[in-house]
């Protein structure tokens, strides 16, 4: 199954979604981004802190692998930090499609939100507590997990340092993942990146094309080392795109990509509004974008 991109839909429904809340309100790695939904769903408010403590999301690998067991799709995302938009539920009929797949959706923040652990899901928390391998892509790892738990019911399952690997032939071969969670009672991979240039520079389709060559290319290799105990159905390209600029380059430049770089991979591109804290540092406030250079 292919999704196919509707851009033009998603930037008046983020500027809907930046304007309906009722909440009150890195410097460039290589990463770049992918897509957005064409059938974006309603924004859910973020909640209080109080709200998000009670419930489980946090899986072991004994839990994963009976699929009966697995919650019914949602038609709906379940409230978090930040405004989510864009069909649910859709991710677990493509695990075990060997097609390509590129998928979209939105997150807006608020100005007078803010990034604390309690405003995050107990996956979120853990991820939040936990360092990761090395760079500065904690925030976006994070919110790669929200997006999938909020609105795919994914658990998490381990965090980047607890995913186990054989040995690689050579240092090329030493791609790891960033997180594994559950969806639908599946195992599955998930590689976070993002689509960002400090401006005034722009995200061209060939740096797009060039970031999702170097992410695709290291699934395909981290998905033949991991161990049989962790082992996923598939793996996720989570792309955060900085902008529609930034997306609609991701997209095109996915199109022109060997298929057996694709492989598999379900690519989901998030476009986000408010979210520089994700991209840049020092972090600015959600709501706010990264400045200028």
């Amino acid at each position: 199954m292919r999704r196919r991109p509707s851009f033009a839909l998603l930037f008046p429904l983020l500027l809907g979604l930046a304007a309906c809340s009722s909440d009150p309100s890195v410097p460039f790695d290589g990463d770049a981004g992918i897509n957005p939904p064409s059938d974006l769903g309603a924004v859910v408010d973020a909640p209080a802190a109080t709200d998000l403590g009670a419930r489980s999301d946090v899986a072991t690998v004994a839990d994963v692998g009976n699929v009966t067991d697995a919650a019914p799709p949602r038609d709906g995302p379940l409230p978090g930090l930040g405004g989510l938009s864009g069909a649910c539920g859709n991710l677990r009929a493509m695990l075990h499609s060997a097609a390509p797949s590129l998928v979209e959706n939105g997150l807006v923040f608020m100005a007078g939100e803010r990034y604390v652990r309690a405003a995050l899901s107990p996956g979120g928390q853990r991820l939040f507590d936990t360092p990761n391998a090395g760079g500065s892509s904690t925030e976006s790892e994070v919110f790669s997990y929200e997006v999938l738990h909020r609105c795919e019911d994914a658990a998490l399952v381990a965090t980047e340092t607890e995913v186990m690997y054989q040995p690689a032939n050579d240092a090329g071969a030493n791609s790891i993942t960033d997180l594994l969670v559950s969806i639908g009672g599946e195992r599955v991979g998930v590689s976070v990146t993002r689509a960002y240039r400090p401006m005034p520079m722009v995200l061209t389709e060939a740096n797009a094309r060039d970031l999702l060559v170097t992410k695709l290319t290291g699934i395909n290799r981290s998905s033949m080392r991991v161990l049989p105990a962790q082992r996923w159905v598939k793996q996720i390209l989570h792309v955060f795109a900085v902008d529609m600029s930034a997306a609609q380059a991701v997209s095109r430049a996915w199109t022109t990509i060997d298929a057996g770089v694709r492989a598999d991979t379900i690519v989901l591109v998030t476009l986000t509004r408010g979210a520089g804290f994700i991209y840049c540092n020092p972090d600015p406030a959600l709501g706010s974008e990264c400045p200028p250079i």
